[in-house]
């Protein structure tokens, strides 16, 4: 996983992650995740994110080297130059990709969505409680970019897991329905330090089935009453927030988001 700034980290996952414009020119640069995949005409290697796909020359080098694979997720700053040939508006339609510059990339560390549940009534051995399990949020090709925040001491590594319930994943509360989702964390690398500081980490989440799953079961629940422009199927984000050092039971927190059931449906 990659841990940043907390003010930082808040900026990179924002809806559009441009930070300057160039002064007398067409040219940007700013903060951006994505997800390395393939132009449409299936040959430029580009990485996908929210703002439309990038292509650049250093992607194909260390894609040939075999530095980075089809899939991975990254954190990285770019230049764009509007002006340049290869990013005029028919060239853009035709390619259907911009051409940037990469100043700056962080690969991602990846974690898989577990469809086995865990006791959520004690502690898992070596597990820590979690500041904020959803800090913010960024979905980009079958990946949720999740800022996660932890107080730790600073050199402390953990490692993430996210799990539902298969047979439940839908509760209903009050006449309302969520689809859990259940976040932890334990300890991967001890430190020897004392001094702890909210450390945000930033991970990419494979959430494609889960939410094509929950999202065609809420349509389904909505039978006649849905709406492709509307509908939406809450997602419940749950974390450990305390840990009883003598008992070993844990404290839960949870966060929601409204996700728009036709992003994950098909024909609409």
């Amino acid at each position: 996983m990659k841990r940043f700034g907390l003010y930082l980290t808040g900026l990179l996952l924002s809806v559009l992650c441009l930070t300057s414009c160039l002064k007398g020119s067409n040219v940007q640069e700013g903060w951006a995740c994505g997800v390395l995949g393939v132009s449409k005409d299936m040959f430029t290697p580009v990485l996908k994110t929210q703002m439309g796909d990038f292509a650049a020359s250093s992607l194909t080098s260390s894609l040939n080297k075999g530095e980075i694979y089809y899939g991975d997720c990254f954190l990285f700053y770019f230049r764009l130059d509007s002006d340049l040939p290869e990013n005029a508006a028919k060239v853009f339609e035709m390619n259907g990709y911009y051409t940037i510059t990469i100043l700056q990339i962080d690969q991602i560390q990846k974690f898989y969505l577990n469809p086995g549940m865990t006791d959520i009534m004690t502690a898992r051995p070596g597990e820590v409680p979690v500041t904020d399990g959803y800090y913010s949020g960024e979905y980009i090709d079958k990946y949720l970019f999740i800022t996660q925040v932890v107080n730790q001491p600073s050199d402390l590594e953990l490692y993430w897991f996210m799990n539902y319930d298969e047979q439940n994943m839908m509760v209903e509360e009050n006449n309302k329905r969520y689809y859990d989702l259940y976040i932890r964390a334990t300890i991967k690398r001890e430190s020897d330090k004392t001094v702890k500081t909210d450390v945000a980490y930033l991970n990419a989440y494979d959430m494609q089935n889960y939410f094509q799953t929950a999202a065609s079961m809420e349509k389904t629940y909505l039978g006649s009453s849905y709406n492709a422009s509307s509908s939406k199927f809450t997602v419940r984000f749950n974390y450990v927030t305390s840990i009883d050092e003598e008992t070993g039971d844990i404290t839960w927190k949870s966060v929601t988001e409204e996700i728009d059931i036709a992003w994950f449906t098909s024909g609409n």
